[in-house]
């Protein structure tokens, strides 16, 4: 039975009254709320930390709407704005993330020198975005403008001039293939932070190995094997023993010894290289292919042909066995965990 006219206006008439109320409250303005704020960006932050940057992008579009109850130009709003647009980065949502640290920008750009810091990540941000995108001159001016901030803020000489240095500064030079502001900026680097952090400190390792890496690629050799010496050791504190990252610079440093002719030296860094690759993946794993490669050279530089015989037939060896698709399998005593080769 179908309603009467009568039954469909009214029906109609609490529809429009519903939406009328709903756009009532709609056009309520937000009230300023510092509580619910901070826990919309508390929440936010442990989205983040947990890797689900779409739940914290949900729970920053609630905080800016908190913040921007307590005025255009306040500086919450701005801290949220940044957490937003490092957000949307995380999500390789590029055009959102730029926006939003655009309008954070716009906002501490009139802020006083209390927000130096806060507009220094803004600016890291930005230069970020615009790496991303291969605009390297535009990074390269929020970089500079960040650098300028932090010096500002602790002085020239503080670890994190120097990590603005090496990791923003220098990346960009290296795309543009500016080799001497390259290495400018990773000598600074390391002297800032030979002189601000302890002899053990991983910040220090991580700059030595900045400059032992681009003087390899510069054929610098010795200069690089001295900071290789010094880094790597610092490293293997600050990583696990056998991490791809100190296998692949311990080769490194075996390197630049044998492109000097230093073969002692390289062999024996090439052995201890072997041993920990032994002693973390077994005798078969497919890496050890690799590290004997580094072994046969010295051996034929040398002359030792026997050797360099040897180490390549138990080379082939592992090789033959990959080759057949046979799966490694560990031997009784070697550890059953596979490791990523060097």
């Amino acid at each position: 039975m179908r309603p009467g006219r009568s039954t469909l206006a009214r029906c109609r008439g609490l529809l429009a009254a519903l939406l009328a109320g709903l756009a009532l409250v709609a056009a309520v303005p937000v009230q300023a709320d510092e509580v619910a704020y901070r826990n919309f960006m508390a929440a936010a932050a442990d989205s983040a930390r947990r890797g689900d940057h779409a739940a914290s992008a949900a729970m920053l579009e609630q905080a800016i709407t908190q913040a921007e109850a307590f005025g255009a130009n306040d500086l919450r709003l701005a801290a949220a704005l940044h957490a937003m647009g490092r957000a949307k980065r995380s999500m390789h949502d590029y055009a959102p993330a730029e926006a939003s640290h655009l309008r954070a920008l716009a906002i501490l750009e009139n802020a006083g020198p209390g927000a130096r810091r806060l507009t220094a990540a803004v600016l890291n941000g930005l230069g970020d975005i615009r790496q991303l995108q291969s605009r390297m001159a535009d990074a390269e001016a929020y970089y500079t403008r960040e650098l300028a901030l932090l010096e500002q803020l602790h002085g020239p000489d503080h670890p994190e001039v120097a990590q603005a240095l090496s990791n923003n500064l220098a990346t960009v030079y290296r795309a543009q293939s500016r080799k001497e502001d390259v290495e400018d900026a990773y000598r600074r680097a390391l002297t800032i932070i030979e002189n601000s952090v302890p002899p053990g400190d991983g910040r220090l390792g991580l700059a030595l190995i900045d400059l032992a890496e681009w003087c390899k690629r510069l054929d610098k050799y010795a200069e690089a094997e001295t900071y290789y010496r010094r880094g790597i050791p610092i490293l293997q504190r600050m990583f696990a023993p056998a991490h791809a990252r100190v296998l692949y610079l311990i080769q490194d440093w075996g390197q630049v010894n044998q492109l000097q002719g230093r073969y002692g030296e390289a062999e024996r860094i090439y052995k201890m290289l072997l041993a920990m690759v032994e002693q973390t993946s077994g005798r078969w794993h497919p890496s050890i292919a690799a590290a004997l490669n580094n072994l046969v050279g010295v051996y034929q530089m040398q002359g030792r042909h026997a050797e360099a015989a040897a180490a390549r037939k138990r080379m082939l060896d592992v090789e033959r066995r990959q080759f057949r698709g046979l799966p490694y399998v560990p031997e009784q005593g070697e550890p059953r965990r596979r490791r990523r080769p060097p």
